[in-house]
């Protein structure tokens, strides 16, 4: 039994998503919008939220493979995307599973915006700002985070040792259950 302690239950999600989906209809007004899911904590969100929006979006994914130094430095090991990204003149909704430092957001959306896109909009499952290591923020954000409640955060598409991916809510993981995690 998985031993996790429930934060945002189902319900709330639920409700979170469809206003994100109403807010995102209002500031792109129907134009054709390119929504784009960050491997691998968005997916379950990013399903839900286009399944609320109210007409056609094409999908892409990428991945970020990035290292983050001790120095506080973080380089970019490369970015794939499946299949590529051209931004040009396209009104693009760049979707993510968690804001933590802010080094990745600001790294693929500086490459996203060398592409040319009309628009560039940031939507977050979770923000957590005190985390931050250079300004950056979401256009939308599902739920803000306190950093004690978001450090174990699994479910509703975010794992841990890629496990608890599948739980319908977001809940924090126990300690025992991190260490069973780490072990398959």
């Amino acid at each position: 039994m998985t031993r996790t302690k429930v934060l945002y239950p189902e319900e709330q999600i639920r409700s979170r998503v469809e206003q994100i989906a109403r807010q995102v209809e209002q500031d792109f007004k129907g134009r054709d919008l390119c929504v784009v899911g960050l491997l691998e904590d968005s997916f379950v969100f990013m399903a839900d939220l286009i399944r609320k929006l109210d007409w056609e979006v094409l999908c892409y994914f990428m991945k970020a493979e990035v290292n983050e130094g001790a120095d506080r430095v973080a380089s970019i090991k490369r970015i794939l995307y499946s299949p590529e990204l051209d931004a040009r003149d396209r009104n693009i909704l760049l979707v993510g599973g968690v804001l933590d430092t802010g080094i990745t957001l600001d790294y693929i959306t500086k490459h996203i915006l060398q592409g040319g896109p009309c628009q560039l909009k940031t939507c977050y499952l979770l923000d957590k700002p005190e985390s931050r290591r250079i300004s950056a923020s979401a256009d939308y954000a599902a739920f803000v985070v306190q950093a004690s409640h978001a450090e174990y955060l699994v479910g509703y598409g975010l794992g841990y040792g890629n496990r608890f991916r599948n739980l319908p809510y977001l809940g924090t993981l126990s300690k025992e259950e991190r260490l069973k995690g780490l072990g398959g």
